[in-house]
């Protein structure tokens, strides 16, 4: 016997929680994506600005040398401003006895540069963070 009053089968929505969930997946893979994106570009940036502030380093030291001893205030200029170039130098001698006969050596003057990673304007950089330092040791 059949009836005419039988209830219609409804839709049980089986595809339309499927659909749900992988937007879902998708948008929290998407955001990863985008948080490392942000964090290589943050990275590739201060990588450039680390170069940029050693090629400026170098030129200093190369252009005066041990005249950067003298006291002098060195500034670089870099994107985020100028930042104070900290020197320390150090001279170097030794006594060097060759059959019973002392001389005294003089090596070269040994110059450390050094710019605090604050000044660097990076963006994660601390006043406690290392500074980038260049030096004439060998």
């Amino acid at each position: 016997m059949s009836t005419c009053f039988e209830r219609p089968r409804g839709q049980r929505g089986d595809m339309m929680l499927e659909a749900l969930v992988a937007v879902l997946i998708t948008s929290v893979i998407g955001a990863g994506l985008a948080h490392v994106a942000a964090k290589v570009m943050s990275s590739q940036h201060d990588a450039k600005v680390e170069n940029l502030a050693v090629e400026r380093l170098r030129s200093e030291l190369h252009s005066h040398g041990v005249a950067l001893c003298d006291g002098r205030d060195v500034r670089i200029a870099l994107p985020a401003g100028d930042a104070r170039v900290a020197i320390a130098c150090e001279s170097a001698s030794a006594n060097v006895t060759v059959a019973g006969v002392t001389h005294p050596v003089d090596a070269p003057q040994r110059v450390d540069l050094a710019v605090a990673a604050g000044d660097l304007g990076l963006g994660g950089a601390d006043a406690d963070d290392a500074a980038l330092l260049l030096s004439t040791r060998q």
